[in-house]
């Protein structure tokens, strides 16, 4: 998250925005989520199991959209 859903200011890791007073606990967990499931994709890349590392990517984007993830996907999918 590089800003603050709320009012756009810049996310300083920081659970509340300092200029709206948003929590962003929330959204900093749903992202450290979808970080964790596209870690895991690529771990399952890596040994080989496919099936399972297009799983592990559309959890992540269903969380977060990532470039990353949509282009690995699109990779399996392309097999």
């Amino acid at each position: 998250m590089e800003r603050c859903p709320t009012c756009q200011a810049r996310f300083r890791q920081e659970q509340v925005c300092p200029r709206c007073r948003t929590d962003l606990a929330w959204p900093m967990e749903i992202e450290a989520q979808a970080a964790a499931a596209l870690r895991r994709a690529v771990a399952l890349l890596a040994e080989g199991d496919d099936a399972q590392a297009a799983r592990a990517l559309e959890v992540c984007l269903r969380l977060k959209r990532d470039t990353l993830a949509l282009r690995l996907l699109g990779f399996l999918r392309s097999l």
